[in-house]
């Protein structure tokens, strides 16, 4: 494939391949190769090299050209291999997960450098659910818990998504009121109180009330908007805490511009990225 290409990528009218998707073509773009993601009920007949990710009707027919590929949504390591065999070479770049705009942005929340420094992972541009994943043994290993509160959910969506994912996750959270997180995990009334839900104090609590019964785990909370924003925590304003039992802790404070969608993955991105870092030392 030559810079004068364009690439189509194909996906089922669903989302779950979406950011696997946006990620190749960012890697694509990187490469110098134009790619158009594109949603479709059945594969078209086309010309030269396209890719589809997922599950199509005419999947099975549409694959024997030879510059068709068809992938399931969710095995990077098979996109990766495609990637890599397909595109033109491009330099490696290193994965930084921050509301900080330092490199370029290719999904929210992560972050694209060209030189690799202490806060960036060499992650051969996979997803961060897919390289925590990997840092797991398929039995014995970290058992992981989480606790969402303005992400609903969707870092653990990330990675059930996965084949594979029981080995690593333990059990995920959903503690949106502050009654959930006073009786699930054991925040106490004064720090809600005294802080707030949105508050680092809070994340905190809710990360040690899930380390009681797990090794590794991370918590959110936040203000994914439109509404919701109080004096002093705007829109976008996540307070995230990962860490291991009797281990390191870290809680941090984000901004994320955008609008709920976009603030609910970055949020679950930074997560995945401090625990990546906990187990990547």
């Amino acid at each position: 494939m030559t810079a004068a290409d364009i690439l189509r990528i194909y996906l089922p009218l669903r989302p779950a391949a979406l950011a696997d998707a946006q990620r190749l073509q960012a890697w694509a773009q990187r490469a110098g190769v134009e790619a158009r993601i594109e949603l479709v009920t059945v594969l078209p007949d086309q010309d030269g090299v396209a890719l589809a990710i997922g599950a199509f009707p005419n999947g099975d027919i549409w694959k024997k050209f030879p510059e068709h590929a068809l992938i399931p949504a969710g095995d990077w390591q098979t996109m990766q291999d495609w990637a890599k065999s397909t595109l033109p070479a491009c330099p490696q770049s290193f994965s930084r997960f921050t509301d900080l705009g330092r490199g370029r942005e290719i999904l929210p929340g992560e972050f694209w450098l060209d030189e690799q420094t202490q806060d960036t992972f060499d992650l051969a541009m996979a997803p961060p659910e897919w390289a925590l994943l990997q840092q797991c043994p398929k039995a014995g290993g970290p058992r992981l818990a989480l606790a969402e509160s303005c992400t609903g959910g969707g870092m653990a969506a990330r990675i059930t998504a996965l084949s594979g994912s029981s080995a690593l996750l333990q059990q995920g959270l959903v503690t949106y009121s502050n009654t959930a997180k006073r009786h699930y995990l054991g925040v106490q009334a004064k720090t809600l109180m005294r802080y707030g839900a949105v508050s680092e104090e809070t994340a905190l609590e809710m990360l040690n009330g899930l380390l009681r019964e797990a090794d590794l785990g991370a918590a959110i909370t936040g203000i994914a908007g439109p509404g919701g924003a109080v004096p002093g925590k705007p829109v976008g304003t996540v307070c995230i805490a990962w860490g291991q039992r009797d281990g390191p802790q870290q809680v941090r404070t984000c901004h994320f511009p955008g609008d709920r969608w976009t603030v609910q993955y970055a949020s679950g991105s930074v997560a995945l990225g401090g625990l990546l870092g906990l187990l990547l030392v």
